[in-house]
């Protein structure tokens, strides 16, 4: 069997001290393959949220290990951990958190400018996942020039310009009107096809049951785990 992209053995996550601390992850085990596309769906304070970061190695478990590709993140020192990130893990906000004064094709770029690239690769590499998510011919615009669901397709192409390992999507629907959404999640799942690892993390249902694997969390535990056939699942 092949290693997974991402492994949580027994995490807990506490915060406060004292005699209550606040559990937000309760002993979570979770392992995601390459290639899948996950949904980790969840109602406000259920935990998903604190789940994101624990997975994206932003904040540390109480107890537990990360693995991402088989190596424990548990002692890595902090720099470490940034570079981790930096080279294998793809963020996606629904806030797009895009550069305003930077074309999209440069936007892209800034996914890759800790890598030691040069600036000639860095764009080349930018508009070739600019055209892998729809955008070549928007790739001169900048986001003022772009729709919510051009900017969101940006901030996806530069989740996967470095070629991370895992990327993870926060609400990425959640600024969108229905048609847009539509049109981001037949994009994940078309990535999906193509082989990318994706994680999404919603409170959104209705998107939840549009793709091929669904975690439930509540109360901090993973409530129920559940998959359905590619061919159940498009629209």
């Amino acid at each position: 069997m092949n290693t997974p992209v991402l492994e949580l053995d027994s995490v807990v996550k506490e915060y406060g001290s004292g005699n209550r601390p606040v559990r937000a992850l309760d002993d979570v085990n979770l392992r995601i393959g390459e290639g899948e596309l996950t949904a980790i769906v969840g109602p406000s304070g259920s935990g998903k949220s604190t789940l994101m970061n624990v997975i994206g190695t932003l904040d540390r478990p109480s107890s537990g290990d990360v693995l991402i590709e088989g190596a424990s993140t548990r002692t890595m020192s902090d720099a470490r951990l940034a570079g981790l990130r930096a080279s294998r893990i793809g963020f996606v906000f629904q806030q797009f958190h895009l550069l305003s004064g930077l074309s999209a094709t440069d936007n892209v770029a800034t996914g890759l400018l800790y890598r030691g690239i040069s600036p000639r690769t860095r764009t080349k590499r930018s508009i070739a996942a600019l055209e892998r998510v729809g955008l070549g011919h928007r790739a001169d615009h900048r986001p003022g020039e772009l729709s919510g669901g051009e900017r969101q397709r940006v901030a996806i192409a530069r989740a996967l310009v470095g070629d991370p390992a895992i990327v993870l999507a926060d609400e990425p629907t959640g600024n969108l009107d229905s048609t847009t959404s539509d049109e981001i999640v037949e994009l994940m799942l078309a990535l999906h096809d193509d082989g990318s690892t994706i994680v999404v993390i919603t409170h959104d249902n209705e998107l939840a049951e549009r793709l091929p694997r669904r975690i439930r969390v509540l109360d901090g535990r993973i409530d129920s785990d559940s998959r359905t056939e590619r061919s159940t699942v498009s629209a």
